[in-house]
């Protein structure tokens, strides 16, 4: 007697396990399944640099609403829009599909890596890439603005400067351990420097190299060691031209030369005459305030 009840106690909680399953998968397929009648919300999309284009593959809807998920405040109601992302990252896409009272939604990862910059002259790979430093009016001198983007392997700079900017005497100043406390803390920043590399050559004759820092903060000349890696081997340019009645030049630096770094490097480039006084600088510098600039990655 007790073996038949125990036995219908198992057959019971068989079917009440199985019940909950089933109650579980219609949960689930209720959740998938988030449109009515006819109406189904879906996308694909390609993303080329910044620009992503998106194919509708929705149906049974005639109205459409884009969330692109980089919080630019910009929808879309196109059936197969072009959006401009301005940063790399994941984004959270949604298509709405509408047909009447019949509504469906369709959520999607978008991924952006950016664009894919070379180091040739031509500035078109640029064009989406928003500036990261800019100086006002002319407290820069010859040195106008930069773009910075950074890859896997380098940091990538395009600067723009007056039509005297020539870059003939470059330094380029850079903090990779984010503290300006150690590195040299260089007296034209005084509200943020600490430069543990400095790149100095010339653009125009190709000499010069990588030095990296160490000792006292206030030491330029001493603190800086000889070369450790030649200008060929750290850096990569552009020939300079004139654009929109600037000049512009592109170049990369070497990041596996400058050891580990964080989330972001801070930095300054200054363009010296040949008798080394300084003619341009950005950040503008030489003012309570002046800090280096920061390149995100």
């Amino acid at each position: 007697m007790y073996s038949i009840k125990k036995l219908g106690m198992k057959r019971k909680n068989i079917i009440l396990l199985a019940g909950m399953a089933l109650a579980t998968l219609l949960i689930i397929s209720c959740k998938k399944e988030d449109g009515e009648g006819g109406t189904k919300a879906v996308f694909s999309y390609v993303a080329d640099g910044f620009i992503v284009n998106f194919t509708n593959f929705s149906t049974g809807a005639t109205e459409y609403e884009w969330d692109f998920g980089d919080e630019s405040g910009t929808a879309s109601t196109a059936r197969a829009p072009q959006h401009v992302y301005t940063a790399k990252g994941d984004f959270l896409v949604t298509l709405t599909a509408k047909n009447g009272d019949l509504v469906s939604t369709f959520t999607d990862t978008v991924t952006i890596v950016g664009p894919n910059i070379k180091i040739d002259g031509d500035f078109t790979d640029w064009e989406y890439v928003g500036y990261s430093h800019v100086n006002e009016g002319t407290s820069g001198g010859t040195i106008l603005a930069v773009k910075t983007f950074s890859t896997a392997t380098d940091l990538n700079f395009l600067v723009e400067g007056t039509h005297d900017m020539t870059l003939a005497r470059l330094q380029i100043y850079i903090d990779t351990d984010n503290n300006p406390e150690t590195g040299y803390a260089s007296w034209q920043y005084p509200a943020g420097a600490g430069a543990d590399f400095k790149i100095e050559g010339s653009i125009t004759d190709g000499w010069g190299g990588l030095q990296q820092h160490s000792g006292n903060p206030a030491d330029d000349w001493g603190g800086f060691s000889g070369d450790i890696a030649s200008f060929p081997e750290v850096i990569v340019y552009s020939e300079m031209k004139t654009e929109q009645d600037k000049n512009r030049i592109e170049f990369s630096v070497k990041r596996s030369l400058l050891g580990t770094l964080a989330n972001h490097v801070n930095y300054a480039i200054v363009e010296n005459s040949i008798t080394y006084s300084q003619i341009g600088a950005l950040p503008a510098n030489q003012y309570p305030e002046a800090k280096y600039a920061v390149f995100s990655f």
